[in-house]
């Protein structure tokens, strides 16, 4: 049976989508001043902030109570926030600056800070923040957040990825739920014979997937860019290794050849087989251990385990990424935007947030008010601390996936060797590097 499920994020976007944006109520007025409060003649300074949706209505759900504790605080900055839908969000952002009408504050995802920095749309804010304002970020955090040293985007919410398991499956494979564990290839293999002998699948990947496929390099041990990103690794060893196993996969039948796709549009509509209780393993996102089980109660989820090509290698879990505020270099209020940044990162402020947002914190102190389901809060201190960041996660994001996904695809499919295919990329992502890095 095929079953295609919208993600959370994917329903929001259609739903935000429906509608024209608006400004929501997300700026709480203040109470009339007494008379002699002294301050009835308070100048105010009025920012706009873009955020994008969590909820069906994030005005009054997340941002009226924050930001009600915000005036507070600050009566003379009144903040308006906007929800705008997730599709096209980045060529909006673009085109809103190119007209002089960006917002003082967007909420902005780390895996295109350096096309804001391209497009000159994001302020750094090395010297707006202090450390103490940043005292309860990791230090994996901050990396992911900034671009050669220079912090961009403090971040408030987290993407934290790891491995789960089908529990019923592998009861029906001959293994216990409880201690079954898949941390190398060569065992992750051995489940994929297994697991095609019931005609199911071992797990999914996508060839346009290059937050996956960077996760795999990183299994095997290696790195695709080098520190300085004026080259690339895609002729190395471990990167050849990623590839090699990504092609005995799709050409063993263990992940569905549907997912074998050369571009965005072929990403849509593609059917979820660990919802239909036909994959045993899948990479999951943190909250998925509540929602995987709302959408099928039949799936008996269990929280499984980084891996690596082999126990030499230090496990990883997947990829440090997520949300942040961001002030557009356009904003002409640019001190009461920082004041506002400062009191939205703060660890209360964020884990406030994440309870609201139903998201997950990122920091130590802030995880002390957050309320998630015991599942999530497993899996975030299972997979948080193997999660990596650095020049991978920030380098030519964009441009790799499109010049990469179509020779994975030819790759899986049989029609070029792996050695082919990487040369190819190498040859389209080092022409890239030069001319943005010289």
């Amino acid at each position: 049976m095929k079953q295609s499920v919208l993600s959370r994020r994917q329903f929001l976007q259609l739903s935000a989508g429906v509608t024209v944006t608006s400004a929501l109520a997300a700026c709480v007025a203040p109470a009339a001043p007494a008379a002699d409060s002294g301050d009835a003649g308070m100048e105010t300074t009025t920012i706009d902030v873009w955020a994008y949706p969590r909820t069906e209505n994030d005005g009054d759900i997340v941002y009226g109570p924050l930001n009600e504790g915000f005036h507070a605080a600050h009566p003379d900055i009144m903040v308006q926030v906007e929800v705008q839908p997730w599709g096209g969000r980045r060529e909006k952002l673009y085109a809103a600056a190119a007209a002089g009408e960006a917002p003082d504050i967007w909420d902005a995802t780390t895996d295109t800070v350096p096309a804001y920095i391209t497009k000159g749309v994001i302020l750094g804010l090395d010297d707006l923040l202090t450390a103490d304002d940043l005292a309860d970020y990791h230090a994996a955090e901050i990396d992911a957040a900034s671009l050669d040293g220079v912090l961009y985007m403090p971040l408030i919410e987290a993407e934290v990825n790891g491995i789960a398991y089908n529990g019923g499956l592998l009861s029906e494979l001959g293994y216990d739920p409880a201690t079954a564990s898949f941390q190398t290839w060569d065992e992750l293999y051995a489940l994929g014979e297994r697991a095609a002998e019931q005609n199911w699948y071992l797990e999914s990947l996508s060839t346009f997937s290059w937050g996956g496929f960077l996760v795999t390099v990183h299994e095997a041990g290696g790195q695709v860019y080098t520190d300085d990103r004026t080259d690339s690794n895609f002729l190395e060893q471990p990167v050849i290794d990623a590839l090699t196993r990504w092609v005995k996969e799709f050409q063993e039948g263990w992940v569905p050849l549907e997912y074998a796709i050369g571009s965005v549009d072929e990403q849509g509509g593609l059917p979820d087989y660990w919802l239909s209780l036909e994959q045993v393993t899948a990479r999951r996102e943190d909250a998925a251990c509540v929602q995987d089980v709302e959408a099928n109660p039949d799936l008996e989820y269990v929280i499984g385990h980084a891996r690596s090509m082999d126990s030499s290698i230090t496990a990883v879990s997947g990829i440090v990424s997520g949300q942040g505020w961001a002030i557009t270099s356009q904003s002409d209020a640019v001190d009461a935007a920082v004041t506002w940044v400062k009191y939205m990162i703060m660890p209360e402020q964020v884990g406030t947030r994440a309870n609201l947002a139903g998201t997950t914190p990122v920091g130590n102190k802030s995880k002390e008010v957050w309320n998630p389901a015991p599942c999530t809060a497993e899996y975030v201190n299972r997979f948080g601390p193997l999660l990596f960041a650095g020049v991978d996660t920030n380098t030519l994001w964009q441009e790799s996936k499109v010049v990469a996904g179509p020779q994975f695809q030819a790759a899986v499919l049989g029609q070029a060797t792996v050695e082919e295919a990487l040369e190819t990329i190498k040859t389209e992502i080092d022409a890239l590097l030069l001319e943005q890095y010289g």
